[in-house]
């Protein structure tokens, strides 16, 4: 496959999975793109989850977050078997102010089930 055919599969699994179970608070869409355990990078450590560590409706009602805007993401770098990719979103209220934005790199498999994310990193500012 060519470069651009690995990272549209890997733009396409982002998309039906985690950014649909980030906009539904379905933690189940996103468990079919994960690859468990999964590796989260926070605060200078790395934990090994067994379910994945961001609640989007628990976020949600935390933070006041209804939406997103200028929202990207990316696939920096893609083979047969692994890929990276980097997103990034401002994360706003109801009435559209800003609440923060954030950053993520995510590190991805290819299996046999298709593309699978086992790292994640985030950060808001």
């Amino acid at each position: 496959m060519s470069f651009e055919e690995l990272r549209s599969e890997v733009h396409e699994t982002y998309m039906e999975n985690y950014v649909a179970g980030f906009k539904n608070n379905d933690v189940t869409l996103i468990d079919k793109m994960v690859k468990y355990p999964i590796a989260y990078i926070k605060n200078g450590t790395v934990t090994m989850c067994d379910s994945y560590p961001i609640d989007p409706k628990s976020l949600k009602e935390e933070k006041g977050w209804d939406h997103s805007v200028e929202w990207k993401f990316e696939v920096t770098a893609v083979n047969d078997s692994e890929a990276h990719a980097v997103a990034s979103a401002v994360r706003c209220r109801i009435d559209g102010s800003r609440i923060e934005s954030v950053h993520g790199f995510y590190a991805f498999t290819k299996t046999v089930d298709g593309w699978k994310m086992y790292a994640v990193a985030d950060t808001t500012f």
